[in-house]
């Protein structure tokens, strides 16, 4: 099995309701993917609550089976699609993949 983290750090400067907002955005998108790529056997998004500049803003925690099965998800179009729609949302990303 494997497990792959997303860290989510949004623009900087939007203010509290701003990014309030797109968190909201970014997670609903994210919600949409395990409806549309298939080999997702656990996919959970959250806020952190961590009050730190350094800290990241959102997180997806995801399991599969295998490599294959994330590499599938990964080179799936929607989340390809995903991706190039938050690139200008989140702009600083951070990958853990590990297996357990």
């Amino acid at each position: 099995m494997i497990k792959h983290i997303v860290f989510f750090r949004l623009l900087p400067g939007l203010g509290e309701a701003g990014a309030s907002d797109l968190l909201e955005e970014v997670s609903y998108q994210l919600q949409l993917l395990p409806a549309l790529i298939p080999g997702i056997l656990n996919f959970e998004i959250h806020r952190n609550i961590a009050v730190d500049p350094k800290a990241a803003d959102l997180v997806l925690v995801s399991e599969f089976a295998g490599t294959d099965a994330l590499k599938a998800y990964q080179l799936h179009p929607a989340h390809l699609a995903f991706l190039e729609w938050n690139r200008s949302k989140c702009p600083k990303m951070a990958v853990a993949d590990y297996e357990f």
